[in-house]
């Protein structure tokens, strides 16, 4: 609640994209792999890596027999193709729609980097939706876009993304 935008009218501007995996999950049943871009919202303090506006992309994948090893071998997997062989470490961490839950950090330019946060979806979320808990199991993952490019192409303030220096812009 406390990186939310409230609008006039109690409207609100989204905090992540994982209510699209709900409304796929509501429209087609398990087995089920998605991928959801979007832009979105928090009132984030900005800073070298911090952004109030930026893209996100959620992953969600429902199965039979998936588990928390299917989760890391992914993310694993994913990473490493991505940044290369970068250090990375999982941390327990609190999302309302998984558990366990964790966040992943990169080793950065000398510090830690969470990039992405992560979990297996919470049962009572499948039942929620008329999902049995007991056949169908699944994972959830969200990254930022913009912090993915910064480490991948060595960019040490996020702000530079959104400047109007074509200089900058133009060599990606």
């Amino acid at each position: 609640m406390q990186d939310t935008f409230y609008l006039e009218n109690n409207l609100l501007l989204r905090t992540h994209t994982s209510p699209v995996q709900i409304r796929c999950l509501e429209k087609s049943p398990p087995p089920i792999r998605i991928v959801a871009p979007g832009r979105v919202y928090r009132r984030d303090a900005v800073d070298a890596t911090h952004s109030p506006v930026f893209h996100q992309v959620e992953v969600l994948a429902i199965d039979e027999g998936l588990d928390f090893s299917h989760l890391r071998g992914t993310v694993m997997a994913f990473l490493n193709a991505f940044f290369g062989d970068l250090p990375i470490r999982f941390r327990a961490s609190y999302f309302p729609f998984t558990e366990p839950s964790v966040e992943v950090d990169v080793q950065w330019r000398g510090k830690w980097l969470e990039v992405m946060g992560c979990g297996m979806v919470d049962p009572s979320v499948l039942e929620g939706l008329g999902i049995d808990s007991d056949k169908w199991t699944g994972f959830a993952a969200g990254l930022g876009v913009e912090r993915f490019c910064m480490v991948r192409h060595e960019i040490e303030d996020i702000r530079r993304l959104y400047t109007s220096d074509l200089r900058f812009l133009e060599q990606f």
